[in-house]
């Protein structure tokens, strides 16, 4: 929780950029040992990557910090209660080193409450989400989507398991 009060007051403390209606950031639940808040990408286009992420995916600004030239933006799902996903954008002046997707690093896992309407916002966005796969007799259903900086997300959308169990 001492992590969690000192990054709000970190974000509080920093200054940022004006949004007309940011998202509450929900508290982290109280755990000894920390909890995961999010990844942080970097990004060579943040308007380019804020459509993916909150055109596309539906997701939400919950804050942002930092001078201008250095912007970090928080994004979240609305009442998701769960991680975040930090963009990082440098628009300073001089050449910028090229985002390379190398072999350490995957996939971010996202949880998804309709899978098929976010698949529609992708296309409706200009992306090209990959299709959709079942698993767990349908109880779970699976999509990947590249984001512009080449960021590979695998979209998962998970139903209530049957009453009695799995069949």
């Amino acid at each position: 929780m001492r992590f969690a009060l000192a990054a709000l007051v970190l974000l509080a403390a920093s200054p940022a950029a004006a949004d007309p209606a940011p998202v509450p950031l929900a508290p982290a639940p109280e755990h000894p040992a920390g909890a995961l808040i999010g990844p942080a990408l970097n990004v060579s286009d943040i308007a380019r990557a804020l459509h993916f992420y909150v055109d596309g995916l539906g997701m939400e600004v919950g804050a942002r910090r930092g001078p201008p030239e250095r912007l970090e933006t928080i994004l979240v799902f609305r009442n998701a209660g769960a991680g975040n996903l930090l963009l990082m954008a440098d628009s300073r002046p001089g050449p910028h080193p090229a985002i390379v997707q190398g072999n350490g690093f995957d996939r971010v896992v996202m949880r998804i409450a309709d899978l098929d309407a976010t698949a529609a916002r992708l296309r409706a966005a200009g992306f090209a989400p990959g299709a959709v796969h079942e698993a767990m007799n349908g109880r779970v259903r699976v999509m990947t989507a590249t984001d512009p900086d080449g960021y590979r997300l695998e979209l998962v959308e998970i139903h209530a398991m049957p009453a009695g169990g799995p069949r």
